[in-house]
Order: structure tokens, then C-alpha cells, then sequence
């Protein structure tokens, strides 16, 4: 008896650790939401999304350094300008977070980068590895453009909740010389220590919050073969050289503004933290626009060679 059941609670755990595994991880395909179908201010940044999308471009496309296709698009202002390379957030597009960004290098005259990470739109791979990966892609779009444009250009790396994450985590790792500074936005420590808080906002019990994390990271080694131990950035920026800008908002409950200070506070190199007062996750520039390009616009320059 004792044997049916340690099996059966073994097919269970194996069952319930497979169905976190793709829900978190395997790739969706998202369409585009219906303009009518949102609000105001979400419409309004759809709409620049679409003109975003549509306007000319170059499309780029590499391969990883673990062999996945990677796509990106290129929009030029000006030849031999400062580049920023921008990374979305986890389900989402270049196109959607990327729009804040889009603006202020299109108004300095900057050339901008809009990539998907694996598994996402354009991009090949059907895994999200929550960072893990992602980090090294990071790496291998700001060599690309290295050697594209020449270690003259000046880069920047710049990411939105899991792509400020992952950004944050290719500091400590190969970056071409050229590469100026990183910039946060929403970012987190680690991606366990995000899931564990989500899951206690439904769970409601820490013991049982860190049951479902640790599940979830057993299910990753499991099916996806990644570790997500491996995805810290206060590690990786407590040994990195490059100027790094943090920005979040005081009331994020995904991420919350303490993440932020453990990473300002781990990080070893020239720093800085804009703290967006009443701004959620991921809602920093749509509370304070003209502070955030400031912001963003001063820190690029500083740090121009």
C-alpha cells in the first residue's frame, strides 16, 4: 500500500511539474490585441507599436551561441550613432515595450535594435529559460553589432522586466569593449525568487510558496535542462565594469523595489537607481514620460567615451 501510494504521488508530482514547465517556459503564440479592446492609454501605445513595426527597417537575424536563430530589427538614424540594444519582457514584443525607447532614440538620433528572445515572435527555440539563456543572448546581439558597425559605435543594452533581468545578468560575461553602459528597467534579482513571490499571492503560505519554486525548478532541469539557480544578477553585477542604470517603480508587487536596491547595492561598477514614484511593473515611463527620457537620455550620454 505504502508503494502505490509514494508511486502515485511521484506520477503526480511528475505530472503537476510538466504542466508548470510549459505553462512557464514553452513557447505561445500571442496575436496582436484588438485596438478596441483596451484602454485608452494601452491603445495609444499599441498604436505606436503598429507604426513601429511598419516603419523601415532592417532585419537581422543570428545564431546563438548554443545554435537557436535569433531575429532582430535595425532602424538607422544615423550612421556610426550610438546604438541601444533593446530586450522585451516575457511573453511580450520589442515592438509593445519597446516603444518608450523607440521614441527617445529616435528624438537623439540614436540607432536602435529591437530583438526577440528565444522563443519569441520571429525568433527560433520553443524554451524560455526565464534568463538562463537569455543572458548569452544578450552577449551575442552586442557582438554582432560589434563587429557590424565597429568597436568605434558605442552600445547599450537596455531591457524590460525579464529583458532588464537578463541584460543585467550579461554584465559579468564577454561584452565587446564598445558596450557603455546596461540599463534596467523592472528588472528582478533571480527568477526563482519571481516565481516564489507570485506564487504567494495565490498560495498565500510561504512553506507552500516554496514547494511549487522548488517544483518549478526541478521541472526546468527536467524537461527543459536548465537550472534556474544558474540566473542571479546581483552576482553578475557585483563583477562587472560596465555603468549600470536601475529603474524601477515603488509600488511593483511582481518585482518588488527591494530587488532593486539588492541589485544597486550588489553592484560593484559606476551606478545609478531612478525609483518612478506610484509607477507598477513595468509601468515606469506611462507614469513619469518626461522624467524617464531625461533619465535615460542623460545616463547614455555620460557615459559616451
Amino acid at each position: 500500500m505504502i508503494l502505490i501510494i509514494f508511486a502515485i504521488g511521484m506520477i503526480a508530482f511528475w505530472g503537476l511539474s510538466r504542466y508548470i514547465y510549459q505553462r512557464a517556459c514553452l513557447r505561445r503564440e500571442k496575436q496582436w490585441p484588438d485596438l478596441e479592446t483596451i484602454d485608452n492609454c494601452g491603445n495609444q501605445i499599441l498604436k505606436e507599436a503598429y507604426k513601429i513595426k511598419n516603419k523601415p527597417n532592417r532585419k537581422i537575424t543570428i545564431t546563438s551561441s548554443d545554435g537557436v536563430k535569433l531575429v532582430g530589427h535595425y532602424y538607422e538614424r544615423k550612421k556610426n550613432a550610438t546604438v541601444i540594444i533593446f530586450f522585451h519582457g516575457l511573453r511580450c514584443s520589442s515592438y509593445l515595450n519597446g516603444v518608450p525607447i523607440y521614441k527617445i532614440t529616435e528624438k537623439r538620433g540614436w540607432n536602435l535594435l529591437l530583438v526577440s528572445f528565444r522563443a519569441h515572435d520571429e525568433s527560433g527555440g520553443n524554451i524560455s529559460t526565464l534568463g538562463v539563456l537569455e543572458r548569452y543572448d544578450c552577449c551575442d546581439w552586442a557582438n554582432w553589432v560589434a563587429s557590424e558597425f565597429g568597436e568605434c559605435v558605442p552600445i547599450y543594452l537596455m531591457g524590460l522586466s525579464m529583458g532588464g533581468a537578463a541584460v543585467l545578468m550579461s554584465s559579468d560575461l564577454n561584452l565587446p569593449k564598445s558596450v557603455c553602459g546596461i540599463i534596467d528597467d523592472a528588472g528582478f534579482t533571480t527568477p526563482l525568487e519571481m516565481i516564489k513571490i507570485g506564487s504567494k499571492s495565490y498560495l498565500h503560505y510561504e512553506l507552500l510558496a516554496n514547494i511549487f519554486t522548488k517544483i518549478v525548478n526541478v521541472a526546468t532541469k527536467t524537461f527543459g535542462c536548465f537550472d534556474l539557480n544558474d540566473a542571479d544578477t546581483c552576482e553578475a553585477v557585483s563583477k562587472t565594469s560596465v555603468p549600470i542604470l536601475i529603474i524601477h517603480g515603488d509600488k511593483d508587487i511582481r518585482a518588488p523595489l527591494s530587488m532593486a536596491y539588492r541589485i544597486y547595492n550588489s553592484c560593484q561598477s559606476k551606478k545609478e537607481i531612478y525609483v518612478v514614484l506610484g509607477a507598477e511593473h513595468t509601468e515606469c515611463y506611462r507614469t513619469d514620460p518626461e522624467k524617464y527620457e531625461k533619465t535615460v537620455s542623460e545616463f547614455i550620454e555620460k557615459n559616451l567615451p
